[in-house]
Parts: structure tokens; sequence; C-alpha cells
């Protein structure tokens, strides 16, 4: 092991985890970049090494011995999850090596979408090939709508990408993603999503307008009706098994960034927007207001 500022690859991502265990404030991205580098100039003065900020053989030894004696990840990979009828697909989770094997209390729920294809599998698979431990539990299917557990959702991993909380809100949150393009761009009354640099054109019957345009979109690609009945489904089990808090009732004003989500790790169903100003999943369907009220009746 050797790595230094500047170096991008899996070593890397393996030094920022075991970093992130220990509590240092990192996202585990593969980048070494100048954050990386403080904390590891601040775990060599802490245990008494050569203060350089790179990692080498010594300071990687102290890393993995320091796990042992701080870390609360296990060994174990828990049962499987009894989802009663809910029909979830399980074939296709990923490595343990690829999220962070520690049972942490539940008490939010994020909502995401994909900004890619509409397959489940294919967006486990990718995330399984890439270092670092970024992905959600679940990933909606686009065809079936089905739900694909990608880890067990008593453990976690870094979904959200929130700046500043050392993975508290991930830690305490549960991600579910929905597999849809996100915002799209017109061009000559078509619609093109971004792969392959805006050139994959959307059939017209499956865009979503909005009045007003939204985080740098007015057209996204609609979520199924499958997903919909699906996410329903998912979320009333999540609810349930975890003891979540929702929220009294939902409008538009749900979509916007809330700072209060990082002073008070706020309980409750939430979405990516709510945590990051430069992304747009979810966008405001008003499918998923209503869906989210309906589950604001059933649960106050």
């Amino acid at each position: 092991m050797f790595v230094q500022l500047g170096d991008r690859n899996k070593d890397v991502a393996e030094v920022q985890k075991l970093l992130s265990l220990l509590g240092y404030d990192l996202i585990i991205d593969g980048d070494f970049g100048a954050k990386t580098k403080r904390s590891v100039r601040a775990f060599q003065k802490r245990f008494n090494l050569t203060v350089d900020g790179i990692v080498g053989s010594n300071t990687y030894t102290a890393l993995k011995a320091a796990q042992k004696k701080t870390s609360k990840e296990s060994s174990d990979i828990l049962d499987s999850v009894d989802y009663g009828g809910l029909e979830i697909n399980t074939d296709y989770e990923l490595h343990p090596v690829q999220y962070i094997k520690q049972v942490t209390n539940k008490t939010q729920i994020y909502i995401h979408f994909t900004a890619g294809r509409q397959s489940a599998k294919n967006t486990i698979s990718y995330w399984g090939a890439d270092e670092p431990k970024i992905a959600t539990a679940f990933v909606l299917d686009g065809d079936t709508g089905i739900p694909y557990q990608a880890f067990h959702p008593d453990y976690w991993s870094w979904h959200l990408g929130a700046k500043g909380t050392n993975g508290r809100l991930d830690k305490a949150s549960i991600g579910i993603e929905i597999c849809a393009f996100g915002g799209l761009k017109k061009k000559n009354d078509k619609y093109y999503a971004w792969p392959t640099n805006w050139t994959t054109e959307v059939n017209s019957e499956k865009v979503y307008h909005l009045d007003e345009e939204f985080r740098g979109f007015k057209h996204f690609y609609s979520y199924t009706d499958l997903q919909i009945e699906n996410l329903e489904n998912l979320l009333c089990f999540l609810i349930e098994k975890y003891d979540i808090k929702v929220q009294e009732s939902f409008d538009l004003d749900w979509f916007s960034y809330n700072p209060e989500l990082f002073k008070k790790t706020l309980p409750g169903i939430w979405t990516h927007t709510n945590v990051r100003k430069d992304k747009s999943d979810s966008y405001p369907d008003h499918r998923l207001i209503e869906l989210l009220n309906k589950l604001a009746k059933k649960y106050n």
C-alpha cells in the first residue's frame, strides 16, 4: 500500500473507508484530495507516526490495527430480511466490501433516482464494479417496478454525499433508488437524457412536465405507475419495521434544500434534494406527494 495526494484508485477508497470508520469526516470516492491528506496527517499524529500525509505500509498497518479496537463493523452477514408478502428481488446483492457492515439505528428514508437506465440489476452491477461504497439498500427496477435489495437495510453506505456530516445521515437512513433517467433536455420538440452526452432520445409519453423549472430542468423521465405502487409498499414495510416517524404532511416545499437536516438529523421520509443543492432527485411529481400524504395519514 502506498497512496498520496493526487492518487485516484481503489486503495485510496480503502484508506478513506478505514479513516471514516474511525470518525474522520470523509466521503469514500477514491480521490486522494486535500481533505483526505489532512485526515491522514491527523491520524498519523494521533498514533505517533511520521506525519507526512502519505499512506505507506506503516500507516496502513496502523489504520487496520485501529479498526480492531474502535470499529463496530461486523465480520458477519445478517440473516435475510423477512419481507412477508412483499416482492423483493435479492438475487443481485452487492459484495460485502461494497457497503459498511455496521448495524445502525434507522430514523430516515431517502428517495433517489438513478439518473441512468432502467435496469435495477445493471445499477447494482455498476456499483459492484466501482470501489467507493456508494449505493442504496434498494433499487426499483424500471420495467417491472420490483425493488431489488442491494444490501441488508440494517447496514449502511455512502449514498448521500452530504459533506460535513461524517456519514451521520447515511448511517441513520435507508436509501431507495428509482431507476429513471432524471432531468431531460428538450430539442426540436424531442426529449433527451444525459447518457451519451444528451443524445439518448426519450419517448415523449414517458416525460413528466413541470410548470416551473426545478434544479435546472422542466422535464423529467417519469416514474412508472408500477414504481410508484412498489415504492408505497416498500415504504410501508420500512416504516413499520424500523418505526420511522413520518411527517404530518407533504407539499412542494418537501423537495427543497433543508439545512435543518444537518443540525438535527430530522426523522422522516426525505429525498436527495433536501441535503444536496446540486442534485435533482427527486423531482416534484404530484404522485409522489399524494403517496407521501397517504402515508402521513396512515401513520399519524
